[in-house]
């Protein structure tokens, strides 16, 4: 939307410069799109006065013209017939771009200098109007009012020593579609409230109602209607400052009744309609739906203002006089009504219509006024009186007339002011602030919220009927903040999150469960408790109960394995062979690491499960079975989400576990858990049939081991270097990993096994693992030698301390 500056001036005062204007009321949350100093055009354009003329000696079309412009007399040659002595006009000096260029096809501005015409010097030009851009008239010089000022800026004498912002109003803020209403924003940076400009009318004796009757049916959607009447007006082109401040903002002045009421929209914000009287049948105004044709049952047509026909649904709301429509309501007057040269008497009618009704009608038709983008985001319904009021008093000044006595206003139900609490502490928490509730208090009546009642920390304050953003107490919170000032309001940081303690067991378990549901397993929930042989799998003293229920439930489980077990063969024996399931739970014993509970130690445990297949076959390929190494990968992955950034896996046989070779978990030195393939006897005992690969792992030392420190991003390159081993085949690619890291190497940041080849080409007995080495330096990009030296490094280490050998292809 487009608002003047001097406009602005006639509400509240001010001093901003454009810029700081511009800063100020983005700050506020007006985004100030840009902004135009109308006059820069017209920089080095005059009013100058021509003193005497005479012909040109070289040219019959050319006259030499000695023009006083102020601070001196210029001699210029102009081409111009109507050019005369006296005559005051708009002159253009060396330097000043002239707007248009008449004699390019595309009028592209040109620079003005000093010439020779036809071996005459000429200091300067006396422009046209269609070379100011002002008009379209080329045949002929711009004359000026005689009264000008000799030497005064065109620029100001034209009125347009002004400047045009041009401001993004957000949807949800009708309010500021207006300069009265950037006002009041403007009111908030200089601390005083701005003012309308007051109404003083003079009433005839003869009463409205007399001529003249209101009748809303469609109450719905109109739920005010208000109408004054004048008698006697004179059509007629508006004064000078109405047509500029009309100009300013982009609109065209047509008359100077239809202008009032424009102007009016644009000062206080309520698009307002005015109706030739003459033209309204049976003397009245019905509000209603459009209906359909009473002839033909089919969709009327109506004509706007426009020029354009239109076709109407049966549900349109529309102004209509005692037998036809005469203006889409809120949106477009019809062409059957309009103001004319040959308008005497007319009514003025300001409405509030239901916004939703304003926009789907719109949308319909295809329409897209001031009135109905002003409408469709939400007027002040108790604004139209005092709009109302200042269009009659402006086309009395301007246009002449009798009004008549009192108005008729329509407004069954009053629409009243919303009234919203606001909790002071609430307001500090959100804003990071430590204000008082006398300071909030006097910062929202600065919007002319005001304080209806209130204690020490809440208060209910009256919302205008204008701020239809304004519901909730967090939208008044808002309000404080803009008021206050959001460079005012101290930088904190406000975190749900306490990093002075890490994430408590209970979310772990949250996460583990997200994870690995997100993975593809399904949680079995199992009970606590079991037989005591079953339990003894876990622990050789598992925790009897005193008072069992029977011999299966007769001990405190020692290991959640059992229970994923009976899980398993329970969906083996309905068809379901390939399984991913996981339970968290606890485990208990007499020496278990845990929560002592009584003379029983308690642990919280997750438990994998994995069977059949993990990929199903397809054309390309066959399935892939679950095995101990992709049980591996998944607990690797389980334990990097976990937050963990160490651990090994460390491989030697025992027989405490329910697993054959299992492989354990080590954590900065603490064994964490184990892996494996359950042994067969473990499988028949509970039914399960083939084979069922698991992982059991303690959740609170996972939990004790998550610190994990955060760093900046990289800033340079990672280097990636491939390298491959023969070892013996009993040593592991843990053991070679291990090794390459444990050299102390700065720049090594990752070590990942791509390939294990045994076969032909390689000694008995001996196996190659290939690796990827990622190497990075936090200060520089790592140069070719650098990266071969540390490279041969880490492999002189591996081959002096497994005996590995590098292997060449």
């Amino acid at each position: 939307m487009q608002l003047s500056h001097n406009w602005l001036q006639h509400y509240i005062k001010f001093k901003f410069t454009p810029e700081e204007l511009s800063e100020k009321l983005t700050m506020l949350g007006l985004e100030v799109e840009s902004y135009e100093r109308l006059g820069e055009k017209y920089n080095g354009f005059v009013v100058g006065k021509v003193l005497e003329t005479e012909k040109h000696p070289n040219a019959d079309k050319l006259t030499v013209c000695k023009v006083d412009v102020g601070k001196e007399t210029l001699q210029i040659v102009c081409g111009a017939p109507n050019v005369a002595a006296g005559q005051t006009v708009a002159v253009g000096i060396a330097g000043a771009v002239v707007p248009k260029n008449q004699h390019d096809p595309n009028g592209k501005p040109f620079t003005l200098s000093n010439v020779k015409l036809r071996g005459v010097d000429s200091f300067g030009m006396i422009c046209s109007q269609y070379e100011l851009d002002l008009g379209t008239d080329k045949d002929g010089i711009l004359i000026l009012d005689s009264k000008a000022k000799v030497g005064q800026s065109l620029a100001s004498y034209l009125g347009l020593d002004d400047i045009v912002y041009e401001i993004g109003i957000t949807p949800n803020r009708p309010d500021l579609l207006s300069h009265f209403g950037v006002a009041r924003e403007i009111g908030i940076l200089v601390k005083k409230q701005p003012s309308l400009p007051k109404v003083r009318l003079k009433e005839s004796k003869t009463p409205i109602s007399k001529l003249f009757s209101v009748k809303v049916i469609d109450k719905v959607n109109c739920p005010r209607f208000a109408v004054r009447m004048i008698r006697g007006v004179k059509i007629a082109p508006s004064p000078e400052w109405l047509q500029k401040a009309l100009q300013s903002v982009g609109l065209r002045p047509r008359n100077n009744v239809v202008d009032v009421t424009n102007y009016v929209m644009y000062e206080c914000g309520h698009p307002m309609h005015a109706f030739d009287y003459a033209n309204l049948k049976g003397k009245k105004i019905v509000v209603r739906q459009a209906g359909l044709d009473s002839e033909s049952r089919s969709r009327k047509k109506f004509v706007t203002l426009d020029g354009k026909e239109h076709e109407l649904a049966a549900d349109v709301v529309m102004v209509c006089d005692g037998e036809r429509e005469v203006s889409v309501a809120g949106i477009m007057g019809g062409e059957n009504s309009e103001i004319s040269d040959s308008t005497t008497d007319i009514v003025l009618e300001a409405a509030y219509w239901n916004p939703s009704s304003i926009r789907r009608t719109a949308k319909a038709l295809g329409i897209q006024s001031d009135a109905s983008y002003r409408f469709e985001r939400g007027a002040d319904p108790n604004a139209p009186l005092y709009a109302l009021d200042r269009a009659a008093q402006l086309i009395l000044e301007l246009a002449g007339g009798e009004l008549l006595k009192g108005r008729i206003d329509i407004y069954p139900k009053k629409i009243k002011e919303k009234i919203v609490s606001v909790r002071t502490s609430r307001c500090n928490e959100v804003l990071g602030t430590s204000l008082t509730t006398p300071h909030v208090t006097d910062l929202l009546r600065r919007l002319e919220i005001k304080k209806v009642k209130g204690s020490k920390d809440v208060t209910f304050f009256s919302v205008p009927t204008y701020r239809v953003d304004l519901d909730r107490e967090i939208d008044l919170i808002e309000e404080v903040a803009r008021v206050f000032g959001y460079n005012n309001i101290e930088s904190k940081t406000i975190s749900s999150i306490d990093f002075d303690h890490p994430f408590g067991k209970e979310i772990l378990s949250d996460r583990i469960r997200e994870k690995l549901v997100g993975f593809g397993y399904q949680e079995a929930l199992s009970i606590s408790l079991q037989s005591e042989a079953t339990a003894k799998l876990g622990s050789p003293t598992p925790i009897a109960l005193l008072n069992p229920l029977g011999q299966e439930m007769s001990t405190m489980r020692t290991t959640l394995i059992p229970g994923l077990l009976e899980a398993a063969a329970r969906n083996q024996s309905y068809g379901s062979n390939d399984l991913q399931l996981f339970e968290i739970g606890h485990v208990f014993s007499e020496s278990a690491e845990g929560q002592l509970v009584g003379s029983v130690m308690e642990e919280e445990r997750m438990v994998l499960l994995v069977s059949g297949q993990i990929e199903p076959g397809y054309w390309q390929g066959e399935p892939r079975k679950a095995n101990i190494f992709f049980l591996k990968g998944e607990v690797s992955d389980l334990l990097d989400a976990c937050g963990l950034d160490s651990w090994r896996f460390i491989y030697y046989s025992t027989s405490e576990t329910l697993a054959d070779n299992p492989i354990f978990v080590e954590i900065n030195g603490s064994s964490a858990g184990f892996l494996g393939k359950v042994k067969e006897d473990v499988c028949k005992m509970f039914g399960f049939e083939g084979d069922a690969f698991v992982a059991e792992l303690k959740l609170p030392l996972l939990e004790s081991q998550r610190v994990k420190e955060y760093k900046t991003l990289p800033r340079f390159p990672v280097v990636r270097r491939d390298v491959a081993f023969v070892v013996d085949a009993a040593v592991s690619a843990e053991a070679i990993e291990q090794c390459m890291k444990g050299g102390g190497s700065s720049l090594l940041r990752a070590v990942d096994v791509f390939d294990v080849y045994a076969g032909p080409n390689l000694p008995d007995g001996k196996k190659s693992v290939a690796f990827t080495l990622s190497l990075l330096s936090d200060e520089k990009t790592l140069m070719e030698q650098e990266i071969e030296t540390e490279v041969r490094r880490i492999v002189k280490r591996v081959e002096q301390q497994l005996g590995a050998e590098l292997r060449s292809n």
